[in-house]
């Protein structure tokens, strides 16, 4: 990724800054939520899971050599720098919105009922004849796995083509803002998720 300094990180998601201010202009190197994906130099967003609350893993990830933690919880007196939010998910998204705003790409969004995968396959074999393309990867289309994907994007990518699912109300509004589409593609409005949507009209 494009690095982002911890100043830059801390603004981005309105967190409050806890450590050493000789860190604040150090640069991350990644942006994880799996404690197994932490690096040297990485930001580790401590997710909050049903079964997992990433939390518990802010001490093993920087033994590991991350550069920051972003916690929900006042961490207290601990040997290195974290930064402190409401929501590790609202953070996760909002720093994701400054990464992509950081970024001169062009992206193509893909969204409908069914056939949002294939669909994106197919436009990123294409494009990739020409472009250097980042695509989603397996099914990281939600509020989690959207802003991870643009994580990935480096400087020298020309397009991206993501993929965006919701199933309930102003999800697609939330994922807009962090992916910033030029091109929008729908590939139907089908009768998936009617349990919160209520109906096609979305009533």
């Amino acid at each position: 990724m494009k690095y982002m300094s911890l100043q830059e990180i801390a603004a981005a998601c309105g967190g409050t800054y806890y450590g050493g201010s000789e860190f604040l202009p150090r640069e991350v190197s990644s942006v994880v939520i799996d404690s197994r994906k932490a690096e040297k130099d990485s930001l580790f967003i401590a997710i909050r899971g049903a079964r997992v609350d990433g939390h518990s893993f802010i001490p093993k990830v920087m033994e590991q050599g991350a550069l920051c933690a972003v916690s929900e919880e006042d961490l207290g007196d601990v040997p290195y720098s974290y930064i402190k939010v409401a929501s590790c998910e609202q953070a996760l998204k909002d720093i994701a919105e400054h990464y992509r705003r950081s970024l001169d790409i062009k992206v193509v969004g893909i969204s409908g009922s069914v056939g949002k995968t294939s669909t994106k396959e197919m436009i990123a074999s294409v494009l990739s004849q020409k472009y250097s393309v980042l695509k989603t990867e397996g099914n990281f289309n939600n509020e989690i796995g959207l802003p991870l994907t643009v994580f990935n994007l480096r400087k020298e990518h020309e397009i991206a083509v993501l993929e965006m699912g919701i199933s309930g109300f102003e999800e697609m509004t939330r994922l807009a803002k962090v992916a910033r589409p030029d091109i929008c593609v729908l590939t139907n409005i089908g009768v998936a998720h009617m349990e919160n949507l209520g109906s096609r009209a979305g009533s």
